[in-house]
């Protein structure tokens, strides 16, 4: 936590928690809209425009103007950021602005080479890594368009795990699982693998109202006994960190039946999240894009027309069950208080064993 300047940046949260603002508390910047998979879920590869890479000096200029505004948590991904031809420079620039957080996000799909050199630059700023780990065999490259995924991306954590063991200041790691009709029946087995590394684990159900998902009826759940059964092992994980609630609520979203939460209209300062992509472009969670950081002020962008059309846009939605609630919820620290001591177990001896293994 880097206090002066997230302290500093809170004056401007609070100035625009005041006009009832956006504060783009937290943001993720697509440094490419190029990947190594092709997800079924994932429309951002199948959308790349002429500019499907940003800049150096146009990543600079965001990365300033968020830091200006009071931008706390800076996410880069993609596509996938590993295919960013300066992505260490990347990470270098917005480390040295000292937000509260930086955080990667990657398939880890790649040969040991390159895995080895985006955790070696993750490891030397000091940033969080997220990889989404979505099941085994078969169905898990239909889902992620890809050959061999499980047991790619299963060698890459599993090196990031050695690596963790050796260094002073283990990295912090988040894995995302999100249940689809494809791997429901992988659940189980997933989270047992997943459970002695000792990462954050967040899990969704797939959806496709987002601006960067594809309808897919292959991925499409129902509410039904096997789903309620595998829920309530999800629930007993120790690692998983979605809060009980926001899992209890996935089959009343399914059937329709749930009480619609905005983050952008209950909470715009604190709750809103945007996604820039590499031409600057600003998106949310639906629409098209309502302005441009390298043509835009934030203050001007939230003044425009573009964003009032989006407000409207929230308004109209039926809602969605997102577990990007999870991190702005207090229930959380409630409904998971066990959960977090045997998280820190496992964690200790997931650090014990890979070191013994040595």
């Amino acid at each position: 936590m880097n206090s002066l300047p997230t302290l500093r940046r809170a004056g401007h949260n609070l100035a625009n928690a005041v006009k009832r603002r956006p504060a783009i508390l937290t943001a993720n910047i697509l440094l490419t809209q190029k990947c190594v998979q092709n997800c079924l879920q994932c429309s951002i590869p199948t959308n790349a425009s002429d500019h499907s890479t940003m800049s150096m000096d146009e990543f600079k200029l965001i990365v300033d103007t968020l830091e200006r505004y009071g931008t706390q948590v800076l996410t880069l991904s993609g596509g996938d950021p590993m295919l960013h031809p300066h992505l260490d420079e990347c990470i270098r620039y917005a480390v040295s602005k000292r937000f509260a957080r930086v955080h990667l996000l990657t398939t880890l799909y790649a040969s040991e080479r390159v895995v080895m050199k985006t955790l070696d630059a993750a490891f030397a700023a000091g940033i969080s890594i997220g990889i989404s780990f979505d099941g085994f065999g078969e169905e898990v490259d239909a889902i992620r368009g890809a050959k061999d995924v499980s047991r790619v991306v299963m060698r890459s954590m599993e090196l990031l795990a050695a690596e963790n063991a050796k260094r002073p200041s283990p990295m912090q790691v988040g894995v995302n699982v999100v249940i689809s009709r494809l791997n429901l029946h992988q659940i189980p087995a997933i989270l047992r693998y997943l459970e002695p590394f000792g990462w954050w684990t967040d899990v969704d159900i797939y959806r496709w109202q987002a601006t960067n998902q594809r309808e897919e009826d292959r991925l499409k759940l129902t509410d039904s006994p096997e789903l309620r059964a595998v829920l309530e092992i999800v629930k007993q994980s120790p690692i998983v960190f979605t809060p009980d609630w926001l899992i209890d609520g996935f089959p009343d979203y399914l059937s329709g039946n749930f009480h619609k939460y905005c983050p952008y209209l209950d909470s715009p300062t604190i709750g809103s999240k945007f996604f820039i992509n590499p031409d600057g472009g600003v998106k949310v969670c639906i629409g098209d894009e309502c302005g441009n950081l390298l043509r835009q002020s934030p203050e001007e962008l939230f003044a425009s027309a573009g964003w009032a059309e989006r407000v409207t846009d929230f308004e109209k939605c039926a809602g969605c069950w997102n577990t990007c609630y999870t991190t702005r919820s207090k229930a959380i620290w409630h409904t998971n208080a066990k959960k977090w001591k045997s998280y820190w177990r496992i964690a200790h001896n997931e650090q014990s064993n890979f070191r013994a293994a040595r």
